[in-house]
């Protein structure tokens, strides 16, 4: 009893203390090419064809959500808890609306961080392909769920080792039941805060998808596509906090290298897109945060994305999937 009471003593005599702040934020984006087509596909576009179920291959986006946080904080002991949604509209393509969210539990104590959160897509577009079963185009679209565990822990002053593991559930439309698919991500970075933050890690990727649209049907047998790969990134990012105007003023750029093998052991004659495919993709991204009061910001970014396919057995996959994209946004944000 005694014990209970000295317990209860000190629990008083620190401070809990807690608190609530979110952020509210809009923008607008340009994407030169919303479904990554290749240049040869953006020929037969322009000369007519209808077979992409588009209006134009490129687009102006509203994109806009919000972010909430509560945190509750003892001594070097903090959790939080958050919930971040955030929505597109597509102009002139409205079929690639979306809305996405996720919510997480975070504990930090002392240099250890462990953060757990789990999220999701409803319905996603992704682009138009032909459907063998229909003999018709049709939006290849889905609703994905994921879930992810991360752990950073400080090794010197400003200096962390951080571990992220994901697991994604991707579950295809009626026309295109064999692209479902499992995936699960495992990262090991290190970063470096201050005012200015360094952060370097490798991510590896195993893509398990269902190869195959009919019951009783397996992926050894069926005549649909697998879309199942492993897939190496590795990413840099380096960002400076100064001052502009009198204003704190972020730069900041990222890099992102990744090689995506396809592990498709079908006949060429049923999955000649995938088999023996291999693509590279590289993506680069400056972007600044110009802060005009402590709550009211702005940010501007630039992306510019490739892909590179070769095959082992279709000489002409570049032509069919090589792209490039660049995506240009500027982001409203008031944090309150």
């Amino acid at each position: 009893m005694r014990k209970l009471i000295i317990t209860m003593l000190i629990l008083v005599a620190v401070p809990i203390w807690a608190g609530f702040y979110g952020t509210l934020w809009s923008a607008l984006r340009y994407d030169s090419n919303i479904c990554y087509l290749s240049e040869y596909d953006v020929n037969r576009f322009t000369e007519g064809t209808k077979e992409f179920l588009l209006t134009t291959y490129d687009d102006g986006i509203l994109r806009g959500g919000v972010a909430l946080k509560y945190y509750i904080r003892k001594d070097e002991f903090k959790l939080y808890f958050g919930l971040s949604i955030w929505g597109a509209h597509y102009s002139n393509n409205s079929v690639k609306d979306y809305v996405s969210g996720y919510a997480f539990a975070k504990i930090r104590r002392g240099g250890t961080n462990v953060k757990l959160s789990s999220g999701g897509t409803p319905n996603y577009h992704t682009r138009a392909y032909y459907d063998s079963d229909t003999y018709t185009t049709q939006w290849s679209s889905y609703k994905s769920f994921w879930g992810e565990g991360q752990l950073s822990q400080r090794i010197v002053p400003y200096f962390y080792g951080n571990f992220r593991y994901r697991k994604t559930v991707s579950i295809y439309n009626d026309f295109f039941p064999e692209y479902d698919s499992e995936q699960n991500e495992f990262e090991l970075s290190l970063s470096l805060n201050g005012k200015t933050s360094l952060e370097a890690g490798y991510c590896f990727t195993i893509n398990d998808a269902r190869g195959y649209d009919m019951e009783g049907e397996t992926i050894e047998n069926s005549d649909e596509s697998d879309i199942s790969y492993q897939q190496d990134m590795v990413y840099a990012k380096l960002e400076r906090e100064m001052r502009l105007w009198k204003r704190k003023f972020t730069p900041r750029i990222y890099v992102e290298f990744k090689q995506r093998l396809y592990t498709s052991t079908k006949p060429y004659h049923i999955d000649p897109l995938h088999i023996g495919r291999d693509d590279l993709y590289f993506s680069v991204e400056p972007s600044a945060k110009l802060d005009f009061t402590e709550n009211l910001w702005t940010r501007f970014s630039i992306n510019y994305r490739v892909r590179r396919a070769k095959s082992e057995f279709k000489e002409d996959i570049p032509k069919l999937r090589d792209y490039d994209r660049i995506i240009v946004e500027i982001i409203l944000g008031k944090d309150f």
